[in-house]
C-alpha cells in the first residue's frame, strides 16, 4: 500500500493536482492512503519548497512546477507514482520499436489499444552492439549505444509531451532501453505481468516470413504473452466484437479464458468460431459454462459452421468481419 501525502493550499492547481491522482491510483487499482497537508507552517515543516507536491512512502518527494510547465510535471509525478506499484493492474503493452515506419505504425495502433484498455505504453528499443576490428582487437563503439539511448529518450519525451486539456486522459509512455539480441531481450519483457506486445512486420524470405518477418515469427514461438503483429499499412479501427477460433476446446481451454478476459477489459462481445466437419463435435454446454464461470457478465455466443474447406471457412470469417479482433491459438509455427 502506498502512503501518500498531498501538499498545498485550496488552489486550483491543488484541487487538479488531486483529482487526478486520485483518478490515476483508482483507476490502476492500487491501494493506498492520502493524507492532505493544508496548513502553511505543517508544509514547512516537512520541508516542501514548492506545492502543490506529493510525498509517497516518507520518501519521494515531488513537486509540481509552476510557469508553463504544470501539466507536464502532474503528468510525470502521477506516471512516477504509478511505476512505485509496478502501475497496479493495468495493463502493459510492450512495443519494439528500431524507429522505422513499421514500428511507429504499430505504436499508433498500441495508442489506440492503450485508450481502451487503460494501458501503460513501453516504448522498447534492443541495441544490438557491432564490434569493429582495429588492430586486431575487436571493441564496441559506447558512443553508438549512447547515441540510440538518446534517440530512445527524445521520442519517449516528445510522445509524454505536456497535452493540452487532456494531459492526464492521453496514454503513459514508458521508454525501455535494452543492450543485447532483439529475440532474447523481448521475450524476457514478455513475461512482465499484465503484458502484451504490440509489434510491427518487415517480412523477407519464405511466405511466412514474409508476411510476418524473421523476428516476429520468433516472437509467436518464444513470446510469453499475446502478441499483436501490425502489418505496415495496417490501420487500427474501432473493435466491435473478438472472434476466437477455437480448434479443440480441451485444447483452447485456458487460450480461451485469456481472451474472454481481454474481451471483458476490453468491453467487447466475444464470439467462438468453430468448423465443424462432423455433427456434434464441440462441447457447447461445457464451454458456456466455463466462461460464465469466471466472466459471468460478458456477452458470449458459440457459432459452429459445417465446412469441407477449413482454410476458405477461415477466409471468409476474416474478409467478413472488417470491425473483429480475430484470434488464433499457433502453437508451433514453420519457419522454414
Amino acid at each position: 500500500m502506498l502512503e501518500l501525502k498531498i501538499y498545498g493550499t485550496s488552489t486550483p492547481s491543488y484541487q487538479l493536482a488531486k483529482e487526478k491522482l486520485v483518478e490515476a491510483l483508482d483507476r490502476a487499482r492500487i491501494q493506498y492512503t492520502l493524507e492532505e497537508v493544508t496548513n502553511v507552517a505543517d508544509i514547512i515543516r516537512d520541508q516542501v519548497a514548492s506545492v502543490p507536491a506529493v510525498r509517497v512512502n516518507r520518501t519521494h518527494l515531488f513537486e509540481m512546477k509552476p510557469n508553463g510547465q504544470y501539466n507536464k510535471s502532474l503528468r510525470e509525478t502521477i506516471q512516477r507514482i504509478l511505476q512505485l506499484d509496478n502501475y497496479g493492474c493495468m495493463k502493459k503493452i510492450i512495443v519494439p520499436t528500431d524507429f522505422s515506419d513499421a514500428s511507429f505504425t504499430a505504436y499508433n495502433f498500441a495508442n489506440h489499444m492503450a485508450h481502451s484498455m487503460n494501458a501503460t505504453l513501453f516504448l522498447t528499443h534492443i541495441y544490438h552492439p557491432v564490434s569493429t576490428d582495429i588492430s586486431q582487437f575487436a571493441t564496441v563503439n559506447e558512443q553508438v549505444e549512447e547515441v540510440h539511448a538518446q534517440k530512445l529518450e527524445g521520442l519517449v519525451s516528445s510522445l509524454n509531451q505536456d497535452w493540452i486539456g487532456s494531459f492526464i486522459t492521453e496514454t503513459l509512455v514508458e521508454g525501455v532501453f535494452r543492450v543485447g539480441f532483439p529475440r532474447i531481450e523481448l521475450e524476457n519483457l514478455s513475461h512482465m505481468e499484465n503484458a502484451l506486445m504490440v509489434m510491427g512486420t518487415t517480412g523477407m524470405g519464405n511466405p511466412l516470413k514474409r508476411m510476418f518477418g524473421s523476428l516476429s515469427l520468433d516472437m509467436i514461438r518464444d513470446v510469453a504473452c499475446p502478441l499483436f503483429l501490425i502489418p505496415p499499412k495496417a490501420t487500427y479501427q474501432e473493435l466491435k466484437r473478438i472472434l476466437f477460433m477455437s480448434e479443440s476446446f480441451s485444447n483452447d481451454r485456458s487460450h480461451l479464458l485469456y481472451v474472454a478476459r481481454m474481451a471483458s477489459d476490453l468491453g467487447l462481445p466475444l464470439s467462438v468460431v468453430h468448423f465443424s466437419k462432423k455433427e456434434n463435435d464441440y462441447p457447447v454446454t461445457e464451454t458456456i459454462h466455463v466462461v460464465k464461470q469466471y466472466y459471468p457478465e460478458l456477452d458470449f455466443l458459440i457459432d459452429i459452421t459445417d465446412t469441407t474447406d477449413l482454410r476458405e471457412a477461415v477466409n471468409q470469417v476474416i474478409i467478413g468481419n472488417s470491425h473483429h479482433l480475430v484470434v488464433f491459438f499457433y502453437p508451433s509455427p514453420q519457419l522454414d
